[in-house]
């Protein structure tokens, strides 16, 4: 197993960071594997203690996605990060979080959240950008869960 930190940043400067399994980097793309330990609310959805999350990252594209599977390998959501400033390496994938996220579920259910979070003091032109690039996952949310699927297939089977 090849270790790996994921540093998200978020708008206030903070920054946490998790312990990470390093599945594949290939230049402008990377996936990291990440145990869920304790139970966590997202949206609707709860994620169980023992939840597996993908992280899917690329440098060109204006999201992060964590596809999440129980301990029984059945997914249970999909869930798209609005993210810029993505800089990734065999020892740390490193982004900027935009505060709102997109959540699909199983169901095909679609929550868009944190909408709310966004301060008022955020510059217009982050606020018009965020918005775009929601536009763009309601757009390709299929094709990237599946796409991504197919790719989590493979990646596995390799390792």
């Amino acid at each position: 197993m090849v270790h790996c930190r994921e540093r998200k940043r978020f708008l206030s400067g903070e920054e946490i960071v998790y312990k990470c399994e390093l599945l594949t980097l290939r230049g402008q793309f990377g996936i990291l594997r990440y145990l869920v330990r304790h139970q966590r609310r997202v949206g609707s959805l709860i994620l169980p203690p023992s939840t597996v999350s993908y992280g899917f990252y690329w440098i060109d594209r204006p999201y992060i996605l964590y596809k999440w599977f129980d301990k029984k390998g059945n997914e249970i959501g999909n869930y798209f990060s609005l993210a810029d400033s993505v800089v990734l390496s065999p020892r740390e994938f490193c982004w900027r979080d935009l505060i709102v996220d997109v959540l699909v579920l199983p169901t095909g259910q679609i929550e868009i959240l944190d909408e709310e979070e966004m301060p008022e003091s955020l510059d217009e032109q982050l606020r018009i950008r965020i918005e775009l690039d929601k536009q763009i996952v309601m757009k390709n949310y299929r094709t990237t869960v599946e796409e991504t699927t197919k790719m989590l297939m493979y990646t596995i089977k390799l390792n």
